[in-house]
């Protein structure tokens, strides 16, 4: 475990409550590095935990995944980690499943990104086929599993993402003005003019994705605020012109809600200058 760092971003969460924490039972001898991003309003205390050795920073002004990744890979880089490990508050992976990760690195080496197949209910989010940037999901029951998994036409969400460190150099790190949706398109394909495959765990995990909650007005549009805003600076990095994925978003809120606000959010944060 000393040459991976487990980077968490959190928001209203407790770190305690997190099933790497809770699901924990590890081995006499082993520690793992937690660096903790907490986006919350207040800041928490880090639980002690044996076997755990937490670097938490507090950032009330909730700057985004991209800045919490890049300041988690700083750490590891001073700590002389080998991989860091992306999750986030909701992603089911735990402490027994990190040997898992390691042991396909020993087998693989740096070159490769390593990632879990991250699904819920019959649906795989990822690896997810992508046309025009616009994710369209697997299914679980006629899912083939490879090993060494070809990324052509296809992309990963950040979420149970091991990447090791010597790529991040070679990729450039996350993209900050990139602070949510896209944060993953954009790192994902850097990576892939790099290479083009990626090693495929077979470790099944579950996890939501926004809007498979059901309605929630108020987070819809705040969230469609970092999507037109991650579309817009995902298009300038990359030298690319996407419309659909924002206007495609922008369509199924205005019928879901049967209200005008999302034209206005696209209006000013993906065509005008708003930041979220």
């Amino acid at each position: 475990m000393n040459d991976l760092m487990v980077i968490v971003v959190l928001y209203k969460k407790k770190i305690s409550d997190l099933s790497m924490i809770v699901q924990s039972n590890l081995m006499s001898g082993q520690n793992i590095d937690i660096f903790v991003y907490d986006n919350s309003v207040k800041p928490q205390q880090m639980p002690e935990k044996e076997g755990f050795h937490f670097h938490y920073v507090h950032d009330k002004s909730n700057a985004g995944v991209s800045k919490a990744y890049n300041e988690g890979i700083k750490k590891a880089k001073e700590l002389n980690k080998k991989y860091v490990l992306l999750l986030d508050q909701d992603t089911n992976i735990v402490a027994a499943d990190l040997e898992k990760y390691l042991l396909l690195a020993d087998k693989y080496g740096e070159n490769y990104l390593y990632t879990p197949i991250v699904y819920r209910e019959k649906r795989i989010y990822s690896p997810a086929y992508v046309n025009c940037f616009i994710g369209k999901v697997q299914n679980l029951d006629s899912f083939s599993y490879q090993e060494i998994y070809s990324l052509d036409k296809k992309s990963l969400i950040n979420s149970g993402l091991m990447i090791p460190v010597s790529l991040i150099d070679l990729i450039g790190g996350f993209d900050e003005n990139i602070k949510l949706d896209f944060s993953d398109f954009y790192f994902i394909e850097k990576y892939k003019k790099i290479n083009s495959d990626v090693i495929l765990l077979d470790l099944y995990v579950q996890h939501s994705l926004s809007g498979d909650e059901g309605k929630n007005y108020s987070a819809e549009m705040l969230r469609y605020k970092y999507y037109c805003n991650g579309a817009k600076y995902f298009n300038i990095a990359l030298n690319e012109f996407r419309l659909l994925p924002a206007l495609r978003r922008m369509l199924r809120l205005i019928i879901k809600y049967k209200s005008l606000k999302p034209i206005n959010i696209f209006s000013g944060y993906f065509i005008g200058n708003k930041r979220i």
